[in-house]
């Protein structure tokens, strides 16, 4: 049982804290407060473990997408994510120059829609290059033609697959195209004051650098927000999944072919002699096999021939291997 003191003992002790005779013992003297802002209009709907597993998500989609556009437009293009950030979808609205493409989505089974955003320059870039352009921009962003339009929605039709295979470790994703406006105001995806996940991609090309979004709704992912973790995504093996779409994209990449019947060696003295009606004698007999070249790489041995009225190539060998084609 605790000791209880005795009126003595009390009578005591308060008259030696009265006389001062005693140290009062005191509160810890309280540090700077520390305050956070909180803004309620842009409450925290996404956890970060969710916003970084939504980048790596997206990481993939980039890489893909990258490949794609590289496929279609002839050239180099490299996509990589910028920044994932959770914002009212009025904020992303009211951020966006015109024109603009906004390419509205459909995600089965997920309930709702997304939207993939474009910058004018790059979609100008985009029409340019399929009609055989350099993709410089020489005279500014214009409107969008009907033309220009069907074009890009091609090119988004070949961008939606790598998509659904960024979230395959999620969910079984089925992108739908079911409407495209170069107007803000009229994509409306989400109440204004509705919370949206912003994924900014930046995409790279020879000649500038430009901005695709994607546009997700908290109320799309709501129901599955708890696969959203990191364990979640390594133990699906998205790795695994993200190397076989790989593979397959580039099953789809063009790569030109060259026969190279014989070389010779001249003289520059030779060569500026060189005059119609001359002859080159090679370095290859009528009957050797001739090579093969992907890109500047010689890769098949072959033998040169002729098809109806068309020169053509039979392979005979790949790298040492024998083949029947």
């Amino acid at each position: 049982m605790a000791h209880q003191l005795s009126q003595a003992e009390l009578d005591n002790l308060i008259g030696v804290i009265q006389t001062g005779q005693a140290e009062v013992p005191t509160g810890r003297p309280a540090g700077p407060a520390v305050v956070r802002s909180y803004d309620f209009r842009r409450p925290d709907r996404f956890s970060q473990d969710q916003v970084r597993t939504i980048s790596m998500l997206h990481g993939v989609f980039a890489r893909l997408v990258g490949m794609a556009l590289s496929v279609h437009l002839r050239f180099s293009v490299e996509v990589t994510v910028r920044s994932v950030e959770q914002l009212p979808y009025e904020d992303f609205i009211k951020s966006l120059a015109q024109p603009t493409v906004m390419v509205v989505l459909e995600m089965p089974p997920l309930s709702g829609k997304a939207m993939l955003q474009i910058e004018g320059p790059l979609a100008i870039l985009i029409v340019d290059r399929l009609l055989g352009g350099t993709g410089r921009l020489t005279q500014g962003v214009r409107p969008l033609s009907e033309v220009d339009r069907v074009l890009i929605e091609r090119v988004v039709e070949k961008m939606l697959p790598g998509l659904a295979e960024a979230w395959r470790s999620i969910v079984e994703l089925t992108p739908n195209r079911v409407g495209m406006e170069t107007n803000p105001q009229f994509a409306q995806i989400a109440a204004p004051g509705d919370i949206v996940l912003l994924v900014a991609l930046d995409v790279q090309t020879p000649q500038d650098t430009s901005t695709v979004h994607v546009c997700l709704p908290y109320l799309l992912l709501q129901p599955v927000l708890n696969r959203l973790s990191a364990t979640t995504l390594f133990r699906t093996a998205v790795h695994s999944s993200n190397e076989e779409a790989l593979c397959m994209a580039l099953e789809d990449i063009t790569v030109e072919m060259h026969v190279q019947m014989g070389r010779v060696q001249v003289s520059l003295g030779d060569l500026l002699g060189l005059m119609p009606n001359d002859v080159l004698k090679l370095d290859r007999s009528t009957d050797a096999p001739v090579d093969i070249l992907v890109g500047r790489e010689p890769i098949f041995r072959g033998r040169p021939g002729q098809i109806r009225r068309k020169l053509a190539v039979e392979i005979l060998t790949r790298r040492g291997v024998r083949t029947h084609a």
